[in-house]
């Protein structure tokens, strides 16, 4: 019998971690009950606060670790996870002036900078960090999904992005900076965007929007914890 090598598991995310699917019947947002966090807290004996939100961004995330440090959280480790919303842009904006040019919500000197930072801050606080990738997103679907949000004019933001790829070329970037973060750190990393890159179709797993992932799609993120944790979170 294994036993975990941390009992306190403390996890800072996005909607990604906070298991939100589109409802593709209403095309409204929910929590999935059978999410990643959830699956795996039920196969593994840890005690885990998930303090992942709807939206958040990794400067977000670092004023909200800093005051819950200063209340007197503590944690064997922490669980980060972010970058899908701060390589994300304000599409009403970048729809009505296609001719200027936009920066992401979290420009990416800032979001290299504040990752760091909060891996800082952990361990200053003796608390191990671990990051973790970005599951691959489907760029067509996604930009069919904003082109009919209200206020976004689809052929305008297609008029500045020139191809609907770069969205994806984005986000890779913004995962690869976390793979260089670990790297350069000496931090372990769970890496997600390899294990969904190897399934046949990557695309299956994702929700109508082409950025969240599905009821599947979670299970797929639950079961590359369970391994992860597996191999390094034990011993015996």
């Amino acid at each position: 019998m294994k036993t975990p090598t941390i009992q306190n598991l403390g996890i800072w995310g996005d909607s990604l971690l906070k298991g939100i699917v589109l409802d593709e019947t209403d095309g409204k947002y929910r929590p999935l009950k059978q999410c990643s966090v959830n699956l795996f807290s039920k196969v593994f004996p840890l005690s885990i606060k998930n303090n992942s939100r709807f939206g958040c961004t990794a400067p977000k995330a670092l004023d909200n670790l800093e005051r819950a440090l200063n209340k007197g959280f503590q944690a064997d480790a922490v669980l980060l996870e972010f970058g899908g919303n701060d390589c994300d842009y304000n599409w009403v904006e970048v729809s009505e002036h296609p001719e200027q040019e936009h920066q992401p919500h979290t420009p990416f000197e800032e979001f290299t900078a504040t990752m760091k930072q909060m891996v800082d801050t952990l361990l200053e606080h003796h608390i191990r960090p671990i990051l973790m990738n970005l599951p691959p997103i489907d760029a067509g679907r996604y930009f069919n999904w904003i082109s009919q949000l209200k206020g976004v004019n689809g052929e305008k933001v297609l008029q500045w992005l020139k191809q609907k790829d770069i969205i994806y070329r984005q986000q890779e970037r913004y995962s690869l900076a976390i793979d260089r973060l670990a790297y350069t750190e000496g931090l372990p990393l769970i890496d997600v965007r390899d294990r969904f890159l190897t399934l046949r179709n990557y695309r299956d797993y994702l929700c109508l929007d082409g950025i969240h992932l599905n009821e599947q799609g979670q299970k797929v993120l639950g079961e590359t914890f369970s391994s992860y944790a597996q191999n390094r979170l034990f011993e015996g």
